[in-house]
């Protein structure tokens, strides 16, 4: 192994809760309410566009601008992180440790926004140890296409055969494997058996167990 690429929702941070409050503002404008729950479980590892665009069709709203609402989505969650501190995944910190010590590579390949993801990096204090970050933004397909960990590996300058991804998704997982990558899951947002299903290498609950 020669570098670790890293999802960053449920896989670093706790940030679901977050994310789904930012949602609940965003829908409460049109009349619109929905279970965590739900966000969950349907759409863990699915970019902003796609899930207003779906939440807003099942209320039958069809005509709304979506990069206006995605970006006040956005601004939302920004201003949420100011608030409070996000919580970080058990270990992750002594994991990231064990990295630099002994000096493995390593990058953010995550579907959130560019802004997004410098924002909840920076809310844990790691932002300096991820000088490659690839968004959502930077590649033509969402998981579980492979695009982002090739684009994050391409970067690296490291082969995708060599490198290791950390995800909480199936989507994720599917999206490593498929890029020619082993994958660890974390089981902090979905069921173990839809990792495993999806091909995970191994799955944990947390860093402790890797």
């Amino acid at each position: 192994m020669k570098a670790v690429i890293f999802d960053l929702d449920g896989t670093i941070v706790y940030s679901h809760p977050t994310h789904f409050r930012a949602y609940e503002l965003l829908f409460k404008d049109f009349g619109i309410t929905w279970s965590f729950k739900e966000f969950n479980d349907m759409f863990a590892g699915t970019g902003a566009p796609a899930i207003t665009r779906i939440i807003l069709a099942r209320h039958g709203i069809t005509n709304a601008d979506i990069p206006v609402l995605v970006k006040k989505k956005r601004d939302l969650f920004n201003a949420l992180l100011k608030e409070k501190k996000l919580e970080t995944v058990k270990g992750f910190h002594e994991f990231l440790d064990g990295l630099n010590k002994r000096k493995i590579a390593r990058a953010i390949a995550s579907g959130s926004n560019r802004q997004n993801i410098i924002k909840m990096l920076e809310n844990i204090g790691v932002a300096q140890h991820f000088p490659i970050i690839v968004s959502g933004e930077d590649v033509p397909n969402p998981k579980p296409a492979p695009d982002i960990f090739l684009a994050a590996a391409s970067l690296l300058g490291i082969n995708p055969a060599d490198c290791l991804v950390l995800e909480d998704t199936d989507h994720g997982v599917s999206a490593a494997k498929t890029a020619g990558m082993k994958c660890i899951a974390l089981s902090t947002s979905i069921d173990p058996a839809r990792l495993k299903e999806a091909g995970a290498d191994k799955v944990v609950a947390d860093y402790t167990e890797i």
